[in-house]
């Protein structure tokens, strides 16, 4: 449901795409809200939460906030129109990460973009999907993110690819994160695949199975527990 993609071996890690996709398209003097609580430890490192490394967005200029989710682990849409209003980028964590709360659903998700893009119709709509590829029938970019990223290391890979990581979305944004990843002028048209385009292919094939098959013995393990 995607207009592009960008699915390398190049990004290490879920951090790195992240990170490529956040430099990408933030300019300084941009702010970027969080809109599920505060990201991650890793992820607070590329923003500049904790100010312990260099190069982080904040160091660029780039201007940061966030929501806090509702005592019940749910989105504060009020909170969300409040403060994303002014803003550039709508960022939405969708899987738990650390933090001992639910994961949000793509109806969370498309309510979530329909309250920041009423106060503010231009702002992007980001999603970590990291964890959350697979386990429903659609993806963020069909409900109403304009970019979304991940880690082959996670789903989308089906526990064969070793490495790589993915972003999708409007085609001007994943042109955006290209020109990031490689160099301006650049973009996507280059790269040597180094021999791994068979098992991120091989590890795409199986993910489905493989996701629906963890959430299915995760929802017999729930069951199991609560009898």
């Amino acid at each position: 449901g995607s207009e592009a993609a960008l699915f390398r071996h190049n990004f290490m890690s879920g951090t790195h795409t992240l990170s490529v996709a956040l430099f990408g398209v933030l300019r300084p003097g941009d702010r970027m809200v969080a809109v599920t609580g505060r990201p991650y430890d890793t992820l607070a490192g590329v923003i500049g939460i904790d100010g312990t490394h260099y190069g982080n967005l904040m160091e660029f200029g780039v201007q940061y906030d966030e929501v806090d989710l509702l005592a019940d682990g749910t989105p504060d849409l009020a909170g969300i129109a409040r403060k994303c209003r002014g803003a550039k980028m709508c960022y939405i964590q969708r899987s738990r990460g650390y933090a001992a709360r639910p994961a949000l659903s793509l109806e969370q998700i498309e309510a979530v973009s329909r309250a920041a893009k009423a106060v503010q119709p231009d702002i992007i709509v980001m999603v970590d999907n990291c964890y959350g590829e697979f386990t429903q029938k659609q993806e963020p970019t069909q409900r109403g993110a304009d970019l979304m990223a991940g880690s082959l290391i996670k789903n989308p890979g089906g526990g064969i690819a070793p490495t790589g990581g993915y972003i999708a979305g409007k085609a001007k944004y994943v042109d955006m994160c290209a020109q990031r990843l490689s160099a301006p002028g650049v973009g996507k048209e280059v790269g040597c695949t180094l021999g791994n385009t068979r098992s991120l292919f091989m590890g795409l094939f199986f993910a489905p199975t493989v996701v629906a098959s963890a959430v299915k013995t995760a929802t017999f393990a729930a069951s199991l527990s609560e009898l």
